[in-house]
């Protein structure tokens, strides 16, 4: 493990999970006193058991382990950036509002009755990610790729691309801490399918 980490961090990851492990009301775990003092302890900062007990609890909902347990260091969440962008390629002479064609393409009741977008090569496009993306981890969520790359210096600092497909009528990627080096490579692959881009 690197120099750069805070002391005891592996130590918080796992209390982290120890504390998560119980299945109750969180004011009602018996260790949670205990396990609130060991978490002052090992961050050097002075915790409320009440608080330590609501961030541990179910954790995964807001931030990943290691974006809690930096939590539990500095106070706050790391600082990240998100961006969506959203691709469809229009049909030969039709133009349209697109914010409206956004909003029809994300609900299942509209995104069928659209007509004015070409349905998208998913696998082809697919398979350009993997091949643009082919030294981060990969995984796959509703069928369609995320990758990942975690810095060992910095775990709590992820860059994620996240595909999203409607329908192949329309595909969001949600980039988290992603480089403009890394987005600009994602436009590049899917004006290669002559897609138009839209950041809602």
């Amino acid at each position: 493990m690197t120099d750069m980490l805070p002391e005891h961090y592996e130590a918080v990851k796992e209390l982290i999970n120890r504390i998560s492990d119980y299945y109750g009301p969180v004011e009602e775990n018996p260790l949670l006193e205990e396990q609130a003092a060991e978490m002052c302890r090992l961050t050097g900062r002075d915790w409320d058991a009440e608080e330590v007990g609501s961030w541990c609890f179910e954790y995964w909902s807001r931030a990943s382990l290691d974006e809690t347990a930096y939590y539990f260091f500095h106070g706050d969440l790391p600082e990240s950036e998100e961006i969506e962008l959203v691709f469809w390629k229009l049909k030969p002479n039709v133009s349209m509002e697109f914010k409206t064609l956004y909003e029809k393409l994300r609900y299942v009741k509209t995104c069928a009755k659209v007509k004015a977008v070409e349905l998208l090569p998913v696998e082809e496009i697919v398979s350009q990610f993997e091949e643009q993306f082919s030294e981060w981890d990969q995984r796959k969520c509703r069928e369609l790729p995320i990758f990942q790359k975690v810095h060992a210096e910095e775990p709590w600092h992820t860059e994620e691309v996240r595909l999203f497909g409607y329908e192949d009528k329309m595909l969001s990627i949600y980039c988290t801490n992603v480089s403009q080096e890394d987005r600009t490579a994602i436009l590049r692959i899917m004006e290669g399918f002559g897609c138009t881009v839209y950041c809602p």
